[in-house]
């Protein structure tokens, strides 16, 4: 059992604060990678997931581009934090979770990219300027704070 699946068991949907990272997986034309998610809430967005009972942030970054890219990521850098009311999701079940999220840069990765068609439906490379719309508020804040020093 996940630590979500974990915590829901014992509160039910009530708003909870959930941990995660965001790792933003650039390219050498400066472009991040963007994953078409087929799960909630179905947008574009970074890759990244919730740290499980343990697991460092930097585990969870690796873990989370592995199994939703199925690329291998190293030197991960801080970029920043998001949190507060711009995190907060209510999911069609019911759920209400306000996220804190942790954001990594890398430049390194390697392998060849997997799509399950299940989490993910599409990754592809986008430049800043031309970033779909419908991303999650607080992904474009990620994105912001990153490209507001790369420029």
């Amino acid at each position: 059992m996940n630590y979500v699946e974990y915590i829901r068991n014992k509160i039910g949907t009530d708003a909870i604060n959930l941990t995660g990272v965001n790792v933003l997986i650039i390219n050498e034309r400066n472009q991040v990678m963007l994953q078409k998610r087929g799960t909630f809430p179905y947008k574009w967005g970074l890759i990244g997931g919730i740290t499980e009972l343990g697991e460092s942030l930097e585990e969870t970054a690796v873990r989370e581009a592995k199994e939703e890219t199925g690329l291998d990521i190293w030197e991960l850098y801080f970029i920043g934090t998001t949190s507060g009311e711009n995190c907060y999701i209510k999911f069609p079940n019911g759920d209400k979770a306000y996220f804190i999220t942790i954001g990594y840069y890398t430049k390194n990765y390697s392998g060849e990219l997997m799509i399950d068609n299940a989490e993910t439906k599409e990754l592809r490379f986008f430049n800043y300027k031309e970033l779909p719309e419908d991303i999650p508020r607080s992904h474009k804040i990620m994105l912001d704070k990153y490209y507001s020093r790369s420029m």
